[in-house]
């Protein structure tokens, strides 16, 4: 039997990107997050691991729907002294999170065959590396382009073929004057490998906030800059949007996380009226918005009759605007 070598793109199935937390971690992708020591990278990662973990939301408020399993592998903290007690006061379900323990299993690397073994079997939606320094074999692995590049293409390809987000924790190296994605640690194959590069920094205003930007995307456009809090009384808190952005494009980040209403009517009225502020949408689209907020169906039909929308249909698609609004 004769074996192709080739595949025709015509017979490849297009398919939707799958999102953790659009547009800043995506399944089956490579995300590095980075900055200096002590920032809060770890920290912003255990909050978003203990949300998962309980089936909770992102932190602009989109559900992340049943609870899913992660893998934590943090070389720089104690298990039992520090994650855990960290994972508890996030609120997390310890049930849903495992590691490696590497007092038994010695010497684990960023490429370990453990690893991948790990992932099999416990099928994660999410794996954390955290730093990524502590789990390669020699710091020129990184450095050098060819095994940067072979390291980077092995780790997305268990991303994709377990579909799961690969969370890669770096510190940044002390060239202060490079440009965002030269600030982190190896190659710069490092960073085209990752699909989302997400760097956090102090605040200059607050040194107790701190800035997420996201300095790549390669799969949607860059999400937009995220502040949150570390302070010693009231611990880790999402703050909102770093910026002004009061222009944002339908569902996409809310300009303030504190702001959302929290009666189900109230905030899908403001969705909707959000998504409609430019014009009709297709009712696919508002429909999705609502499963994100986990509004039910019912409660997305009587603001629809409230706000006083009459669906219409075009081209086999139906479609929603806002009453006065143009077609």
């Amino acid at each position: 039997m004769e074996i192709k070598l080739l595949t025709l793109y015509s017979d490849v199935t297009a398919v939707p990107v799958k999102w953790l937390w659009h547009p800043y971690i995506a399944i089956g992708k490579i995300t590095l997050l980075q900055g200096d020591p002590g920032c809060g990278k770890s920290s912003m990662m255990m909050n978003l691991i203990a949300e998962l973990s309980n089936g909770g939301s992102t932190p602009d408020g989109r559900a992340f729907g049943p609870p899913q399993r992660i893998i934590y592998q943090c070389s720089e903290d104690g298990a039992k002294d520090t994650i855990k007690p960290r994972l508890i006061a996030a609120g997390a379900d310890c049930r849903n999170i495992a590691f490696i323990d590497e007092e038994v299993y010695s010497g684990l690397t960023l490429d370990d065959e453990r690893i991948r073994e790990a992932i099999t079997e416990w099928r994660p939606r999410l794996v954390v590396i955290d730093p990524i320094q502590s789990y390669i074999g020699n710091d020129s692995d990184l450095q050098l382009a060819s095994k940067a590049r072979k390291l980077m293409r092995r780790i997305g390809m268990w991303a994709s073929t377990y579909n799961c987000a690969i969370v890669l924790i770096g510190h940044f190296t002390k060239n202060e004057g490079a440009k965002d994605l030269y600030r982190g640690l190896g190659s710069i194959d490092v960073v085209a490998a990752a699909r989302s590069v997400l760097q956090v920094e102090k605040s200059e205003e607050d040194a107790e906030v701190r800035i997420v930007k996201q300095v790549k995307n390669s799969l949607d456009s860059n999400g937009a800059d995220l502040s949150f809090e570390i302070r010693p009384h009231t611990g880790f808190k999402w703050l909102g949007v770093a910026t002004e952005e009061s222009d944002m494009e339908e569902s996409q980040t809310v300009a303030a996380f504190e702001a959302l209403p929290k009666n189900k009517h109230e905030l899908a009225a403001l969705l909707i009226k959000r998504a409609l502020g430019k014009g009709a949408v297709e009712s696919m689209e508002i429909r999705r918005i609502m499963a994100e907020y986990r509004i039910g169906e019912k409660t997305m039909n009587e603001v629809k009759a409230e706000l006083g929308i009459k669906p219409y249909r075009k081209r086999k698609a139906w479609y929603w605007i806002l009453p006065g609004s143009n077609n």
